[in-house]
Order: structure tokens, then sequence, then C-alpha cells
């Protein structure tokens, strides 16, 4: 089916054959289980990827790069490009190595955004440790990313609940989050992958902070706990955000069963696309 075009995807990311050769080894067991479509691992041209975007509905993709350690699937440059040949349809998030010095960061943010023109910034706690322990969202590494992006106006999006790759779970604890909201109030937080299976702890954490939202990539709205659909109805409905992390998930399934929960159109409407729009301060 062809629907209307009014969906924004806050998290997707363009594979392109030469990218998908570099997933690293801890990442391909989760395809399998996903059982995502061969792009993860063959990858496909940007032009497929729009005509799926067309094809589901969705009007804009905040296109993400993508890196683990010293591996880039996808480039901060190359996700600039690629906003720069589709800007109707495209906004970048950037990726960053917490783990250089400070100063180091804070100038790669500030090119991200200046140069670069990314939206958001997108830290996963789980790639900044040894492979057993990941770096929790309020370690200190992180102050310099996130004191940029306040004075620079731009979100941080950061992976929260369980790892689908074989990395550590415990850094993506939501309640990390808490301590950074209170520092950085002119800050937009965006928590990731809904944090099952703290996604309780997640949605009151949205609830309680007003530069906080929760993000669904990754997670199938089938497959949403029934307390977190209840979450977008009434007292989240502001704070929800839909993403696929396409192509592990694609547009149209998850479009679709976005609108087999039967929300009301107003919130179906805030759920795809006004929040997102709100916390990445789209046009």
């Amino acid at each position: 089916m062809t629907r209307e075009a009014i969906a924004i995807d806050a998290w997707a990311t363009w594979i392109s054959p030469e990218g998908a050769k570099k997933w690293p080894q801890e990442f391909l067991h989760i395809f399998r289980k996903y059982r995502s479509p061969e792009i993860m691992v063959k990858g496909q041209s940007i032009e497929a990827m729009l005509a799926e975007m067309d094809a589901a509905g969705v009007d804009r993709v905040v296109l993400s790069a993508f890196s683990h350690k010293d591996i880039a699937v996808v480039t901060n440059d190359e996700v600039a490009a690629m906003v720069r040949r589709f800007p109707k349809r495209f906004v970048g998030a950037g990726t960053v190595n917490v783990m250089r010095k400070p100063m180091e960061v804070a100038r790669d943010v500030e090119r991200q955004v200046k140069e670069l023109g990314m939206v958001a910034v997108r830290l996963e706690p789980y790639m900044y440790g040894d492979g057993m322990t990941g770096m929790p969202p309020n370690d200190k590494h992180y102050w310099p990313v996130y004191l940029k992006c306040a004075e620079l106006g731009v979100a941080v999006a950061i992976q929260v609940g369980h790892t689908g790759p074989l990395l550590p779970s415990e850094c993506g604890r939501p309640i990390y989050l808490d301590e950074v909201a209170l520092a950085f109030p002119e800050l937009t937080i965006i928590g990731c992958h809904l944090g099952q299976p703290w996604h309780e702890e997640m949605m009151t954490l949205a609830w309680k902070h007003p530069n906080l939202y929760v993000e669904t990539s990754a997670r199938a709205p089938k497959h949403w706990p029934a307390s977190f659909v209840d979450f977008c109805r009434g007292w989240g409905r502001d704070k929800v955000i839909w993403a696929t992390d396409y192509p592990l998930l694609a547009f149209e399934r998850t479009l679709a069963e976005l609108e087999s929960l039967g929300l009301p159109p107003d919130v179906f409407r805030k759920v795809a696309r006004e929040n997102a729009a709100r916390a990445f301060k789209l046009s």
C-alpha cells in the first residue's frame, strides 16, 4: 500500500554495499534473530531506500552514522553527503568516540553540527568499554558531548535497554539519564530502543523530565509492552517518538503495526511525526 507521507523515522541507516561488509562480528547474530532483510549484510542503493520510504509513507528520516571502535559502517561525512543530496528527505545524526580527550570530542561535535549540519549526536553506551562492561551515560566522558550539544541546540540520542549485539547491557539502564537530564535541562535527550526490559523506568523518566523523550527504534509495535501502549495513548503521548532502526526493521512493517494499535488520529500523528519534529527541531 501507499499511505499519506507524514511519518518521520527517528533512526534509520543507509547501508551501502561497501558499508555492509564492515559490520563487526558482535552484530551479525542479531540480524538473524530479527530475520532482517539481506540489505543488512549486502547493502542497497540510496534510491532503493527512498523507494521504500515513499511506499510506506515516510516523509523524512533521521539518517544515522554508525561506528564501532575503529570500524565505520557509515561515516559522518557519508551521512552529510546524503543529506546534501536529498535535503527534503534526510536530516543527519552523527556519532562520536567519547573515549578521546574532552576537547577533541567537543571539536568533533561542533564540526558535525556547524560543518556537516547534523541535528543530533547518537551515543551507544555499550560501545565504550571492554566488551563485558560498558560506560553508563552519566560518566564524565560524555560531558563534552552534552555541553556542546546543549550550546548548539541539537539533540543527543542515546541507546537504552538491553543490547541486541553481544555487548554489555547494564550501561543501558534508563535511570542513568535521570542525572543527565537534571544536569543539562537545556539539552534534548532521546532514549532510543524503548528501554526494555526497563521500559517502565524509561517511561517514568520521559514523563518526569521536559527535555527527555523515549524512542522506539528496533522495537516493533506489535511487541510493545501493554503498559507502553497505554503510555502512548495517554500520559506519554507527547514523549514517544516512532523509529525503525531501518533496515533492521522495515518502514512498512513498523508503520502498519503502529496503525494496528488503534491510536486516536491525533496521537498517531504525534508519535509518527510531531514529537520527532519537535525534538529534532525540524520544520
